[in-house]
């Protein structure tokens, strides 16, 4: 069926309650047919679209950026279409220009979108062949082979690529039937470039000995995009009663997984942290970890660095630990006062029925261990080291240097929320106040 606003209108109709409509606009021929379709369907009073709005992203990599986001500008104005033009510089940060730059623009399209709002993507059949060839060198498994979902959230909006089941050549097709200009990205002809490689010299050749070869494949990811959905269904129902948070931190009870597998294990951690918004290691060093965790002692801490959280094991869970930042300086606090620091956490007294009394001098010192700390926490018959409370509690050790004790003068009153220290209780009438500590809060709480 030839690409037209009509054959495109059954894919985009169940998205017409969004808040808007945003086109990633890159100048090429791909989106600016797509701004151009959704421009007509909304001439149609009989289509009640939402907002229509398009993003161009400046990646500033080429010397004529610049003229492609001023083509952009004048195709927007000629369809009555809001643009907006946001300029990057591309970090490739050891993940190669191509993946700096995607993750660049991504970064744009989240900063723009709002709750209700979907993005829409140019991405086409051919585009899709592409990514299956290029994660299939790369080893990819089946989520991987499935290539590019036909929509999938994007934060709290949603992302929607109308023309996947469409190829190159019947976007072509339909752009000739319509007095429009794109521009052509000069890289494209670079076969030092993978994706490009395989689109001028790898990709014609299989077409010339199976010429549906693009719809072949296209059935064969959707199978693996089946199976890909029926095995997460499968991962979230064992993951679920491992599942908790402690310390500010998302944990899994290791307890409840398949230890003895460690491919199965990988895949469970890997949906997890996928779950979690966590990086994705390579599956080597994923796989290396899971070996940890099935050979290590009772008592190591094997963990896995993911950039900006750690996967640490203590006892039997793991942990997701957001990477830590410097302690807040030692100082005092007063029950109105509110210590906030990211990295680290939120901390505050909140007035309560019974709790810690008010020193004298109306405010605690704020510090941390130095050793050979004790307390004596309410209902017990005689003080104890610090230490040995925080391991009866099992407290993880890298949550331990970070618990903010509070000090009545010399003596130790509180410990974080977890203790009380004996003599430090308010006594009636005297206000009380509740120790609030939020390790690690928002965004990762």
């Amino acid at each position: 069926m030839a690409l037209t606003a009509d054959t495109l209108w059954p894919t985009l109709e169940p998205w017409c309650g969004a808040g808007r409509w945003w086109v990633g606009l890159s100048g090429g021929l791909d989106s600016c047919l797509l701004l151009s379709l959704l421009a007509e369907m909304r001439a149609d009073a009989g289509r009640p679209l939402p907002g229509l709005a398009a993003i161009h992203v400046d990646h500033q990599l080429h010397p004529d950026s610049a003229q492609w986001a001023q083509h952009c500008a004048v195709l927007c104005e000629t369809l009555s279409v809001p643009l907006e033009i946001r300029r990057v510089d591309v970090e490739p940060a050891g993940e190669g220009l191509e993946a700096g730059a995607r993750r660049a623009r991504y970064q744009v399209f989240e900063s723009l979108l709002g709750a209700d709002d979907v993005l829409l993507l140019a991405h086409h059949l051919d585009d899709q062949v592409e990514t299956f060839f290029l994660r299939l060198m790369r080893g990819a498994g089946t989520r991987g082979l499935a290539g590019m979902p036909a929509h999938r959230a994007l934060q709290s909006a949603r992302l929607l690529r109308p023309l996947l089941p469409y190829s190159r050549a019947e976007l072509e097709n339909c752009a000739a039937q319509r007095p429009l200009q794109w521009i052509e990205d000069p890289s494209n002809a670079n076969v030092d470039l993978d994706r490009n490689f395989l689109r001028q010299r790898l990709l014609p050749v299989l077409g010339e000995r199976w010429p549906g070869y693009r719809d072949a494949i296209a059935a064969s990811m959707a199978s693996l995009a089946d199976a890909e959905l029926a095995l997460a269904a499968l991962d979230d129902a064992q993951l679920a009663p491992a599942r908790d948070r402690a310390f500010g931190a998302a944990r899994l009870a290791l307890d409840s997984l398949p230890l003895e597998s460690r491919l199965t294990l990988g895949r469970l951690l890997r949906r997890w942290l996928e779950q979690e918004n966590a990086a994705l290691p390579p599956r080597n060093r994923l796989l290396e970890f899971c070996r940890q965790l099935q050979s290590a002692a009772e008592d190591s801490l094997p963990e896995l660095d993911l950039g900006d959280r750690v996967l640490r094991r203590y006892r039997q869970h793991l942990y997701l630990v957001p990477t830590p930042s410097e302690l807040p300086a030692e100082q005092s606090l007063s029950p109105d006062g509110v210590l906030a620091q990211p990295g680290w956490g939120r901390l505050m007294l909140v007035p309560a029925e019974s709790g810690l009394a008010l020193p004298a001098g109306g405010a605690w010192q704020l510090r941390w261990r130095s050793g050979g700390e004790r307390c004596r926490p309410l209902g017990r018959d005689h003080s104890q080291a610090l230490k040995q409370l925080l391991q009866e509690r099992a407290v993880p050790p890298w949550v331990r240097e970070r618990l903010p004790l509070l000090y009545d003068g010399e003596e130790l009153a509180a410990v974080a929320n977890l203790w009380v220290c004996e003599g430090h209780q308010a006594q009636a009438p005297a206000p009380a106040y509740q120790v609030v500590w939020e390790p690690f809060p928002a965004p990762f709480d």
